[in-house]
């Protein structure tokens, strides 16, 4: 018997999509969803809106990559997927609610616009620039001309890295404000179709 509660709703994406990797290496996806219940006013005869609502979406593999690809602060959506409720005390003493979804489909409301689906060719096995790709995005390995500061080489010279645990959660050497590539290994990842 399955107990976990089906959800269905259509409304809007309310904050920026957010992309990112679990540790085995499987694309999530985290946002904001809002939808507003419309009724009509008995006095006046007119559609009047409710309060809004709010719940975060989480999704994984392959919804992830594709509402990554796709989606938009503030597009209208269609979505389905599980919801849970839970309870939290802050740190003030105060409770509090948390409605969380794990989207199992999400779409476009094509009610309110339109939209181009392209079909995802099928996975025919991952070739080997796809796994270079994948490695060095994932931080795994460097390509001939990434930026390394000195400190860094250094450590990893030593054998004290200490971001080696963190499964990769930085890519050694590369400060966060900037780019994984120059201008040379850019080239490289993308000569190939």
């Amino acid at each position: 018997m399955n107990n976990q509660a089906a959800f269905c709703v259509n409304g809007y994406v309310a904050t920026p999509p957010s992309a990112d990797f679990t540790r085995n290496g499987t694309p999530t996806l985290r946002m904001r969803i809002g939808w507003t219940p419309r009724r009509i006013d008995k006095k006046t005869g007119d559609w009047t809106d409710d309060e809004t609502s709010f719940a975060t979406v989480r999704c994984y593999s392959t919804v992830a990559r594709n509402a990554a690809a796709c989606l938009h602060k503030g597009d209208p959506i269609l979505l389905k997927g599980t919801i849970k409720i839970r309870e939290y005390v802050n740190q003030a003493g105060v409770r509090g609610h948390v409605v969380e979804i794990t989207a199992d489909s999400i779409g476009h409301d094509l009610s309110r616009g339109v939209s181009l689906f392209t079909k995802v060719p099928a996975n025919l096995g991952q070739t080997a620039l796809d796994r270079l790709r994948e490695d060095v995005a994932a931080g795994r390995i460097r390509l001939p001309g990434d930026r390394v500061d000195a400190e860094s080489a250094q450590t990893e010279a030593d054998g004290d890295d200490e971001s080696a645990d963190d499964e990769g959660a930085e890519v050694p050497g590369v400060p966060e404000d900037e780019e994984l590539f120059d201008d040379e290994a850019s080239k490289v990842l993308t000569a190939v179709p």
